[in-house]
This record gives C-alpha cells, structure tokens and sequence, in this order.
C-alpha cells in the first residue's frame, strides 16, 4: 500500500464553492495524483459537501458537478466508517475536545493506519499521531 492522505471537507468545498483557495487545492489535489499519493475521504465527508453546496448555492446542476468530480478523481479511495469509527469517535470527542464530525474523522483515518490530513481546521493539529498539511 503507498502513501494515503485523508482530505478534509473544506478542500473540496473550497474547490466547490469557489472560494479565496479554491485554485490552490485544486494543484494540491493534482500534486497528489501526480506523486501517485491516494487521496482518502469518507463517505459522511462526501454527504456533508453535498449538503454544504446544496444549502449555499440551492441547485441540483452544482450537486451533479460534485458527483461527476468524486467518480472522476481516479486517486480517491471512499472510507465508510465503522460501528467501531463511531464508538471510537466519541471517545475521541471526549478526550480532544472535537465535534463529533471531525472525530469520525479521526477514528477513521486511526482505523485505516492514515497519518496524514488536509485540512483549513487547525484543531486538528492537537490530536496526536495525526499531522494535517497545511495548504
């Protein structure tokens, strides 16, 4: 198994929403093709960029856009978390002091041996044996 970098919800919704950072995590992304580095996200993070973009932009044209760019984006793997994730999530919650959304994350990328995150959320920083690129 080569190198896995699990990719935050506000990568993509920078990408989505056309933020201030949208281009550059879209060259992050590309890098990460380029250098053969998996990206990983999970499926709640997926549903969650949906609902974003649905509740901000209001059309279904936007949501088919991000369908089409998950099953195009040949270097993701797509997590689904376990019952184990989401007990191990609240133990998470409890002992980093994280919502609940970023300890699934967590407790995913521990489960699947991922060390490494994108991520804007500098509260990830805290957590140890996880280390988040920053963009």
């Amino acid at each position: 198994m080569g190198k896995e970098v699990f990719i935050d919800a506000n990568i993509f919704l920078e990408i989505f929403l056309k933020d201030n950072k949208s281009e550059e995590c879209k060259k992050f992304l590309k890098s990460l093709q380029e250098q053969n580095i998996t990206a990983v996200t999970s499926d709640f993070i997926i549903y969650s960029c949906i609902i974003n973009v649905q509740n901000n932009l209001k059309n279904t044209e936007s949501i088919k856009n991000i369908v089409i760019f998950f099953n195009n984006y040949s270097n993701l793997k797509l997590l689904r978390p376990s019952f184990d994730d989401f007990y191990n999530a609240v133990e998470i919650m409890e002992s980093n002091k994280l919502d609940f959304d970023d300890s699934l994350v967590v407790a995913c990328m521990k489960s699947y041996e991922i060390r490494e995150i994108a991520s804007f959320d500098k509260h990830f920083d805290k957590v140890k044996g996880i280390e988040r690129i920053k963009l």
